[in-house]
């Protein structure tokens, strides 16, 4: 009889390789974090397609015409971070969760249509603590008097860029009065594990709706024109599937959702399941 193998669950790490995991668990830290976000108005037959029936879109524009969506890219470059330097690319739809939410939780989130990396450990801990739908793509960020940024996936198969010039301070956190010293974004995506069963129809092993909170800190907000641009190159990585009707105007003191550059902190430190389903 052959030896009996010693590794029990109860000396797993938090994830595998389990004698070696790739990543420990939330909270994650960031600092010298630059974001160039992009939201615009979208079709809301595109956007209710791709959006869970656990959630309901944020009105349009157009009100109760209801045609008209809000969502939002962001290009992201991480400096330092408890999951290493990375930069990212994430989609989303400005959206409302329709079940209970726990105190201090906001029903109104960015739900994640589609996300880009180009670090395994923020992919992969992304997808299985959050449940971003992140891929691994070409990322470049470009810190000149213009910032620009853009997705290639694969190298060499641009998807969608940005370009934007930060012109005007808006806020100031080091300064600002309290309440505007840190300012949380509220996020959801759907955790999905596949089950190994091959026989169809398929059916996850799990699926969750998991909100995330990123709370921003220490940093500035900063007025940003350019613009947003999708290649539809790609059946594969189709952020034009949501397609750019008109991008929001520059971010104001009295517009604090318009197109604009954040250069600061930031922690994601509230995970949280909110259905299982």
């Amino acid at each position: 009889m052959g030896r009996q193998g010693q590794l029990t669950k109860a000396n797993f790490g938090y994830s595998v390789p389990i004698d070696a995991p790739l990543y420990k668990p939330f909270p994650v830290y960031y600092e010298d974090s630059t974001f160039l976000t992009f939201p615009y108005v979208t079709s809301a037959d595109a956007a209710a397609a791709l959006l869970p029936d656990q959630f309901e879109l944020a009105p349009g524009p157009d009100g109760d015409a209801g045609k008209l969506a809000y969502a939002k890219v962001l290009f992201a470059k991480y400096g330092f971070s408890t999951y290493g330097a990375y930069n990212e690319v994430a989609q989303v739809i400005q959206a409302r969760y329709r079940g209970p939410v726990p105190a201090g939780v906001s029903a109104d989130v960015s739900f994640a249509v589609r996300l880009h990396v180009d670090s395994d450990m923020a992919l992969a801990g992304g997808r299985e603590i959050g449940g971003f739908p992140k891929k691994m793509g070409h990322i470049g960020f470009e810190e000149t008097p213009i910032f620009f940024s853009s997705l290639e996936s694969p190298k060499g198969l641009r998807i969608c860029s940005g370009e934007m010039n930060a012109y005007a301070k808006v806020l100031d956190q080091k300064t600002a009065p309290p309440p505007m010293q840190t300012f949380p974004l509220s996020y959801a995506s759907v955790r999905v594990i596949p089950n190994p069963d091959m026989t169809a129809p398929y059916k996850p092993s799990l699926c969750q709706v998991i909100y995330t909170e990123w709370v921003l800190s220490e940093g500035t907000f900063w007025s940003g024109r350019g613009a947003l641009s999708f290649t539809g190159a790609s059946a594969l990585s189709p952020y034009h599937t949501l397609p750019i009707i008109q991008q929001l105007p520059p971010m104001t003191p009295t517009n604090p959702v318009g197109t604009m550059m954040y250069r600061g902190k930031m922690a994601i430190s509230k995970v949280l399941v909110l259905a299982d389903f």
